[in-house]
């Protein structure tokens, strides 16, 4: 459990969990099997603290703000012992088909379409939700804890050591929770089944209330001369994007036609970039795109995402001593600059220097001009 959590609406803190879990640990496991065994949540667990944080832009307007959503620490410990998986894993999954799929033939083209959800998580209607799982085989008492976890929730809104008063969520699966995610997977996972070219592959982007879908085609590789070729998968493509686009209205969902965007994957000079609608608005090719928090370039370089990592690792704080100077990168600095890094770890000799750079600043930020050696300096 991160130490640095926020708490949630039962005001139960991150560290008197750490601190006592020996103590209260028996008591906890009590509590979840009877949770488990009742298919049913204590109301704590169901209540979620939103704390709107600002974006860029006028503060005036409601749609520069970002909800964050807080829910029990406790009540995540027990979902975590439901499910949890790694974006790492999948964003390495991701770009090992793409690198593949180029490394088959010489020229490839990888077709990458970023679908985004408006509102995705706050939109999945429960009953339909609850109806996919027990279609793949969730039922009997996993299917009423669901349930229960799912329905008769409530938010409040939290703002300058304010709080406003409760009301229920009509529907979404929650967000700040550990399900939220796999559940919204769950959600989604027919719509695979409604396109024909066996394109569909799904990856969630774990920041918060944005999902992408990426359609993906690995084992096709469009040569810039095929044009018959080219024009057939085009054509294909673009009616398994109406059929997505049929799916979410049938199942409550609509698609952000401004945020959703293709990009062609490749190695050679020369781009490939047929035309594609979603819900007649074109789509804007680009070069780069984040996916779960690793800026990724259409050739499937990391030049771009070291220099974005770089010059925000390079925000620091001058009049603290070592110790909260120590203490800032190891919190703020480090978990961004090799976040993901198993999926796109700098092999270049330009992007190495470049990360060893930060790191040397970062040393003489922290200890000046004596910087100690590496076995002193507790970075790791």
């Amino acid at each position: 459990m991160d130490s640095k959590s926020a708490t949630g609406p039962d005001k139960i803190p991150t560290i008197f969990m750490k601190n006592c879990s020996t103590t209260i640990s028996q008591s906890l496991a009590h509590i979840f099997h009877l949770s488990l065994r009742a298919s049913d949540l204590p109301i704590d667990f169901k209540s979620a603290a939103v704390t709107p944080i600002p974006k860029d832009g006028d503060r005036t307007k409601f749609m520069n703000w970002r909800p964050i959503f807080v829910t029990s620490l406790v009540g995540k410990v027990l979902e975590k012992h439901v499910r949890n998986k790694s974006c790492t894993t999948m964003l390495v999954r991701t770009l090992d088909d793409w690198s593949a799929a180029l490394d088959n033939q010489s020229g490839a083209h990888v077709i990458v379409v970023f679908l985004d959800w408006v509102k995705a998580l706050d939109k999945v209607p429960h009953q339909r939700l609850l109806t996919k799982l027990q279609h793949y085989g969730v039922d009997g008492a996993a299917l009423k804890w669901l349930k229960s976890f799912l329905v008769s929730r409530s938010q409040f809104v939290r703002f300058n050591g304010a709080c406003s008063e409760s009301y229920e969520v009509p529907s979404g699966v929650i967000q700040g929770s550990v399900l939220g995610p796999l559940l919204f997977n769950v959600f989604v996972a027919d719509m695979p089944s409604v396109v024909q070219t066996n394109l569909v592959h799904l990856r969630p982007r774990a920041e918060g209330k944005n999902l992408s879908t990426t359609l993906r085609s690995p084992h096709v590789a469009w040569q810039q001369s095929d044009r018959a070729s080219g024009a057939i998968s085009k054509r294909a493509r673009s009616k398994d994007l109406t059929r997505i686009d049929v799916w979410c209205t049938n199942n409550g969902m609509k698609l952000n036609a401004k945020k959703c965007v293709v990009m062609d994957v490749t190695c050679a000079r020369r781009p490939y970039t047929p035309h594609y609608t979603v819900g007649g608005a074109a789509l804007e090719y680009v070069a780069s795109q984040r996916l779960l928090g690793v800026h990724i370039s259409r050739n499937l370089r990391w030049n771009h995402h070291v220099d974005v990592q770089r010059k925000s690792a390079a925000r620091n704080l001058h009049s603290c001593s070592n110790r909260v100077k120590r203490i800032a990168y190891l919190s703020l600095v480090k978990p961004k600059l090799f976040y993901g890094n198993p999926a796109w770890h700098p092999s270049t000799k330009t992007n190495i220097e470049k990360m060893c750079r930060v790191q040397n600043r970062v040393l003489h930020f922290i200890y000046g001009r004596h910087v100690p050696p590496p076995a002193q300096q507790k970075l790791l």
